[in-house]
């Protein structure tokens, strides 16, 4: 049989139109993160906070964390819950750990309410989760890992999980070594070296 050619094109046209349809509403990737993702420059002894944030999630429910951080850098002094979900309805927390020797904490929430159950909806959008307080216990560099990071949606009784990517963050407050110091006077000195025998080489040519 003879294929009508106008036919494929009209075929192929519509295919590429729905093609293109399915691209743009595509859903934009889910992220949680910490912000700021760079702390830097503070002294032991100075306090920090950070946001434990969630982007761009649809009907989220429930989420839970395990972020590490290295210990003799930094101690956690508090965790709080974030006002995303409690925007929705009520939330039944769980403060987790705070474990300052081996360096995690692993805080989280529910949209649930003992009397009422699971809202009809859960939380969508982008917003603050939980706000980590730091306090800075010595020099180096700290990353704000997610060794673990959760988030659920509910559906028809289904707890399901949402696919999405952490981002880490990092502390950072390096001085410089000895070395460093060594290196830039040992150079500085050859510098005035060269710079005599220059002046005394000029000076016996004149």
């Amino acid at each position: 049989m003879k294929k009508n050619p106008r036919w494929i094109l009209l075929t192929t046209a519509f295919l590429v139109c729905m093609a293109m349809t399915a691209v743009g509403r595509a859903s934009p990737t889910t992220t949680t993160a910490v912000d700021p993702q760079e702390v830097k420059d503070l002294d032991p002894g100075e306090n920090f906070t950070v946001d434990i944030t969630v982007n761009d999630v649809t009907d989220l429910y429930g989420w839970s964390i395990n972020l590490t951080f290295d210990p003799t850098i930094l101690n956690v002094v508090d965790v709080t819950q974030g006002p995303f979900l409690q925007q929705v309805a009520n939330i039944t927390p769980w403060p987790g750990q705070i474990n300052n020797e081996i360096g995690f904490i692993s805080p989280g929430a529910v949209l649930f309410d003992p009397v009422q159950g699971f809202p009809s909806r859960g939380a969508t959008g982008s917003g603050v989760l939980a706000t980590v307080t730091f306090t800075v216990k010595g020099q180096g560099v700290a990353e704000l890992h997610f060794a673990r990071s959760k988030l659920n949606t509910y559906v028809a009784g289904n707890n399901l999980p949402i696919d999405h990517e952490p981002t880490d963050g990092v502390f950072r407050n390096v001085a410089p070594t000895n070395l460093s110091i060594e290196l830039i006077i040992g150079v500085v000195g050859a510098l005035a070296i060269v710079s005599v025998a220059v002046f005394f080489y000029m000076k016996r040519r004149t």
